[in-house]
């Protein structure tokens, strides 16, 4: 993201928040079910990292035989998929709730549906080879900040079951990887 847009937005889109950028896709204008990025809403918990796609890797560790550092490069060399999905924000439509709740106060437009492609999770997976104990993805951003409650710096991570992992419907983006949010694979286990 360019610095003007930092300090300007993006004006085809309603702004939440600029730091971190959070904006909404004005639905109004949307006249197809694919959302182009231009309209595509942001979201994010803290401010885009500062890295390079070349001496970028993508580790791989936990309840796997074999953890490895993936870099960019092998990534890209990997079969992909295209998959049409919709993206919707958990706090869409938050302005709406009564009684008011603590959050980004998004209307409708923090929802939109596009075309990713990406690796399937599956096969990163196969080739670090799951160990039977395994039961969750972690999936760890490489953007981190302090949360309005607490001075502790924190990333965002969400995990995913092992059983949600593993179909082909599911992608590690390119797009997400290549553009400004890394990201660090851990396998959980019990």
């Amino acid at each position: 993201m360019s610095s003007s847009e930092y300090l300007f937005g993006r004006p085809y889109l309603m702004t939440r928040s600029l730091q971190p950028e959070n904006q909404e896709s004005p639905i109004h204008f949307i006249k197809s079910d694919l959302v182009n990025d231009e309209l595509f809403y942001r979201r994010n918990h803290f401010s885009y990292p500062s890295f390079s796609n070349t001496y970028y890797f993508l580790p791989v560790f936990g309840a796997v035989h074999m953890p490895r550092f993936f870099s960019i490069q092998e990534i890209l060399r990997m079969p992909s998929r295209n998959l049409k999905m919709v993206l919707e924000c958990a706090g869409n439509k938050r302005s709406l709730f009564e009684p008011e709740t603590y959050g980004e106060q998004w209307e409708k437009g923090a929802i939109s549906q596009g075309e990713w492609k990406g690796v399937p999770l599956r096969n990163l997976l196969q080739l670090v080879g799951l160990a039977s104990e395994a039961r969750e993805v972690v999936i760890e951003g490489h953007d981190f900040g302090k949360t309005s409650d607490s001075d502790e710096y924190y990333t965002y991570t969400r995990s995913l079951p092992i059983e949600k992992a593993l179909p082909l419907t599911r992608l590690l983006p390119m797009s997400t990887i290549i553009s400004q949010s890394l990201l660090n694979m851990g396998i959980l286990y019990d």
